[in-house]
């Protein structure tokens, strides 16, 4: 049985069409792992195996002979019958796996091999092939423990096995996937495009990498590595070179292929997919808090990066692709069937196929890239513009021109600490998508507060008697140096706010545009900084020549208005980064307002609009009660 099992092997290149550098490469590489099976402390622990790895090794020698002529076909075959000696020896699986690492080395160099794929592997691609094609046997999970697994011999590998990980290159799951493994239930996949074998064996090189890197963890410097390095070596190798940093660098890298291929515009959608995608398996471990906290990060750190980009194309899929990730994340907190849950997320990674379609599989084109930039700037500016102009125009309406230094040391404070914060996140520490989330929700509740303050505070003034007050009391006076610092404090808080997202949103854009694209980028900010700076004039110059009553009466309700935005918008910031609890409710979502359909948010802003209608009713009772006391006169009245 063993010499037909031998003839078999032989034969193997001629039946999958294989080069026997090739075949040679793969067997090498799978010796070298699955000798550990066999021997221990110079003890057979297997029979079977080890019969079946001294096969194997008498294959190779025999191999070995097709081999074309080079100056390294003497080093090679010598060093295979080293292997073979080791073996018949039942030397220590170290120094086995060893000589085989020693041995892919010499076959890479010496023969040319093309051991790197062509360009990014797809972890998504390759997750879906593998449920498609690998699941019934290896499982879902990759345990080697799928339906099929107990009718076969030898067993589906565990692809989670730390050891068995340790031991294995990327370029031996790929020839193994291209090959096949004779005398098993694997069939080589020849058929299979390059790239997504490339895919497959990336995706299953990492499902012993996932517990190494955690969910949250930032990106990595890649500099010392290359491609090469990550495909032809093992984890084990790279740490013994390395150390524990080259162990876990080599685990970063298998699960974030792009940081040596290079970003593209498509890599942060890649990105929330493969996030989706963990976020579904560990809930079918039954880990919905892992898989919940993994939903956010596909948001935060995968789709939202490309929201203004997508926008720029189609909004409406960008709000469908927002909408269903929030779906998704109340999905695994109700502890929705498995069912529904997989459904979701084969919803959503169709909906991120779409929108990478959509940009654009490489980098943006010149014109994406100035429509993009021009959108972001406008969306996010808007609101801090806004503000800005209603409170200059407030300090010039009421004589207070001195108090504009106060507001613009605010809004030069949010600028430089905007240069700042982009200093850092470029070339100091990564920004995570919770951090950005957590900032913005909670500026932008802090200006809610004050925005709802000055607000009332302005419409308090425009009651008869008080408006009387406080024209005797004269502007200077109300205006003390502390309320002057309170407008500076809102400017910063409301201009850093959207300094702080249109800088990483920025740095996105950046990374997704080529050299040609990226000027346009530059043209895109200045038109929509142009355009803001119209918008703030024209606040400026109209509401200043209403009277002075009547602009405070208008100036309040536009802050009570801003106040409700914020609200929302800050609620909506904080349930994106999960610390807030998310009820979806049926209703229009009106982004400009701060309006979206979820039970939070809404409450929130209702309650603040019935405070503010509270407070302006018993503001114009206390006027009316005023006004109907003996000695305030009809003059009075119309002061």
């Amino acid at each position: 049985m063993r010499a037909l099992w031998t003839g078999l092997l032989l034969l193997a290149g001629v039946v999958h069409g294989a080069e026997p550098v090739q075949r040679i490469q793969q067997m090498v590489d799978y010796l070298g792992v699955d000798y550990r099976e066999a021997v221990s402390a110079g003890e057979v622990v297997n029979a079977a195996e080890y019969e079946e790895m001294q096969d194997f090794a008498r294959t190779l020698e025999e191999l070995s002979r097709e081999l074309p002529d080079t100056e390294s076909k003497a080093a090679i075959q010598a060093e295979l019958r080293r292997l073979r000696t080791l073996v018949d020896e039942r030397a220590d699986p170290e120094e086995v796996a060893a000589v085989a690492s020693g041995l892919r080395r010499l076959l890479i160099s010496g023969y040319g091999l093309s051991v790197v794929p062509s360009k990014l592997p797809d972890l998504l691609r390759g997750a879906r092939l593998y449920a498609d094609n690998c699941a019934s046997c290896h499982g879902v999970d990759g345990r080697g423990n799928g339906p099929l697994a107990a009718t076969l011999e030898p067993p589906p590998t565990d692809f989670t096995d730390p050891e068995r990980y340790r031991k294995r290159t990327l370029y031996g799951l790929y020839s193994t996937i291209t090959h096949g493994v004779e005398g098993t239930a694997m069939e080589g996949w020849t058929g299979l495009p390059e790239q997504d074998r490339w895919s497959l064996a990336f995706y299953v090189g990492g499902l012993a990498a996932l517990p190494i890197v955690s969910a949250h963890s930032a990106p990595m410097d890649a500099s010392s590595f290359t491609r090469e390095m990550l495909t032809t070596r093992t984890p084990g190798e790279l740490e013994a070179e390395m150390g524990t940093r080259g162990a876990q660098l080599a685990a970063w890298l298998r699960l974030h292929p792009e940081a040596l291929w290079g970003e593209t515009g498509g890599s942060a959608l890649q990105y929330a997919a493969r996030k989706l995608e963990e976020s579904r398996r560990a809930y079918h471990r039954g880990e919905a808090g892992a898989a919940h906290d993994l939903a956010v990060t596909a948001y935060l750190e995968g789709f939202e990066l490309v929201e203004g980009n997508l926008d720029a194309v189609d909004s409406r899929l960008r709000r469908q692709i927002e909408s269903e990730m929030t779906r998704y994340r109340g999905m695994l907190k109700d502890g929705a069937p498995r069912q529904e849950v997989d459904a979701q997320v084969e919803r959503l990674q169709a909906l991120l196929d779409e929108a990478g379609t959509k940009l654009g599989s490489t980098l943006l084109a010149p014109a994406t890239a100035f429509t993009s930039a021009l959108v972001i700037l406008l969306r996010e500016g808007l609101e801090a513009i806004l503000v800005i102009a209603a409170l200059a125009a407030f300090l010039v309406k009421t004589g207070r021109r001195d108090g504009l230094r106060y507001l613009y040391f605010g809004t030069g404070a949010a600028f430089g600490l905007g240069l700042l914060t982009w200093f850092v996140s470029a070339y100091l520490v990564e920004i995570g998508g919770a951090g950005r989330e957590l900032t913005e929700g909670f500026a932008a509740l802090f200006a809610a507060l004050m925005l709802f303050y000055v607000g009332f505070w302005l419409h308090s003034k425009t009651g008869a008697a008080q408006w009387k007050a406080f024209i005797q009391g004269s502007v200077q006076k109300a205006l003390s140096r502390g309320t002057l610092w309170g407008l500076s404090l809102l400017a910063f808080v409301a201009v850093y706010r959207e300094i702080f997202e249109t800088v990483l949103f920025y740095q996105a854009l950046w990374l997704q545009t080529g050299g040609e694209g990226r000027g346009m980028i530059f043209t895109g900010f200045a038109v929509a900084a142009g355009v803001l700076v119209l918008l703030g004039w024209g606040i400026l110059r109209y509401s200043t020549r209403l009277p002075l009553r009547q602009f405070f009466a208008a100036t309040g309700i536009f802050m009570f208005v801003l106040a409700v935005v914020f609200a929302g918008k800050g609620i909506a910031a904080l349930q994106e980064a999960g610390k807030l609890s998310f009820s979806r409710v049926d209703f229009p979502s009106v982004e400009l307002l701060g309006i979206y359909p979820n039970l939070e948010g809404l409450l929130t802003q209702s309650a603040l609009v019935l405070l503010a209608a509270l407070l302006l009713w018993r503001a114009g009772r206390r006027e009316r009660a005023v006004a109907g006391a003996p000695g305030v006169t009809d003059r009075g009245r119309r002061a």
